[in-house]
């Protein structure tokens, strides 16, 4: 028998450790989010940091380590703000890397509408009566909108149908940047609405807007 052995000294960390958010975001509408993760060299990893049903952080000592993965589901805390979280990720002797960590803003509030006007309720396909102006403003910026004839006022974004513009109405829907509290005019002609809702009798046509943070307003 050999009068000796090799052993193996490791006192190296993980490297190239990482965290993000699924997608690259830095703004969300929901609580719910997807972590990616990297590490070379890692088994286990602990995730800690404004995570959790708790409103108050997770603190490191409070985390444990679990098996590594390079993607995890988990939950923000309450509370519209910025969210931190962070990890750090183990080898299989015990080597613990840097703490890494990715932030990203969470907003659950969906932008509010104002409508003023239109300046005429009734409409008819006859030449001279057939335009109704309206204008709208949102209490936050937003990035995208719609206007919609909808079967409910308390209709939301999915229902109903996107007013055309086919026969000249104008900005009835449009993405981009829009500043909170900007007016946008909307021209609505007869024949886009009763292409959106056929019939006659009262429509209910009712403006969405969308968030940077994907909520659409109600």
């Amino acid at each position: 028998m050999p009068a000796y052995f090799t052993l193996t000294l490791d006192t190296t960390a993980p490297t190239g450790c990482s965290i993000a958010f699924q997608g690259g975001i830095t703004i969300t509408g929901t609580r719910a989010v997807n972590l990616v993760l990297a590490a070379t060299g890692a088994t286990q990893m602990k995730i800690y940091g404004d995570i959790g049903a708790a409103a108050i952080p997770t603190a490191e000592g409070d985390a444990t380590f679990e098996s590594y993965a390079t993607s995890k589901s988990t939950s923000l805390t309450t509370g519209d703000g910025s969210k931190t979280v962070k990890a750090k990720f183990m080898d299989s002797v015990g080597n613990v890397s840097s703490e890494v960590t990715v932030t990203i803003a969470l907003d659950t509030s969906a932008p509010v509408i104002t409508i003023t006007g239109p300046d005429v309720s009734t409409v008819s396909e006859v030449a001279g009566f057939d335009t109704s102006i309206f204008s709208f403003s949102s209490d936050s910026a937003f990035v995208e909108y719609k206007v919609k004839a909808v079967p409910a006022t308390s209709s939301d974004n999915s229902a109903g149908v996107l007013i055309p513009t086919t026969a000249g109405s104008i900005n009835t829907s449009n993405t981009g940047t829009f500043a909170a509290s900007t007016p946008i005019s909307v021209t609505l002609k007869a024949s886009d609405v009763k292409t959106a809702s056929a019939g006659d009798g009262a429509k209910i046509i009712k403006v969405f807007a969308k968030d940077d943070a994907g909520n659409w307003s109600v």
